[in-house]
């Protein structure tokens, strides 16, 4: 059974990459400050390597994800665990649509971090429609 007004949030675990790192650090404030109450995280590797639990949430809840990359690691695994997307954040997009980049995968830097506070905003408010709408 289902936790009732939960939605799951799935980041990016591309480590060597800058906007990699600003997907996983725009879902850490979304899931310690902005939503903590309303938000799970489900993080990539134990998803990978075949963790019920976080099979479970992923298939029972709606899903948003956060691709750091073209290659969109977070929605493909998402699709063939059979969870339910019901949002996506596409970080290359938004820095782009911004013109913000981090300095590094190491270190945001201030362009960085803002950038990743636009990210977690936009998140919040597709958590906020998808727990209203349930």
């Amino acid at each position: 059974m289902t936790e009732s007004g939960k939605v799951v949030v799935v980041a990016c675990a591309g480590m060597d990459k800058p906007l990699g790192s600003v997907a996983r650090d725009s879902v850490f404030k979304v899931v310690e400050e902005l939503r903590p109450k309303e938000v799970e995280l489900v993080s990539l590797p134990p998803l990978l390597a075949g963790v019920s639990s976080n099979s479970e949430l992923v298939g029972n809840l709606p899903v948003i994800t956060v691709d750091g990359c073209a290659e969109r690691c977070a929605t493909k695994l998402i699709v063939k665990n059979g969870g339910k997307i019901r949002g996506r954040v596409l970080v290359p997009d938004i820095a782009k649509k911004h013109n913000l980049l981090p300095e590094s995968a190491s270190r945001l830097g201030p362009n960085g971090e803002r950038l990743a506070e636009i990210i977690a905003e936009e998140i919040a408010s597709i958590v906020d429609r998808l727990v209203q709408g349930m």
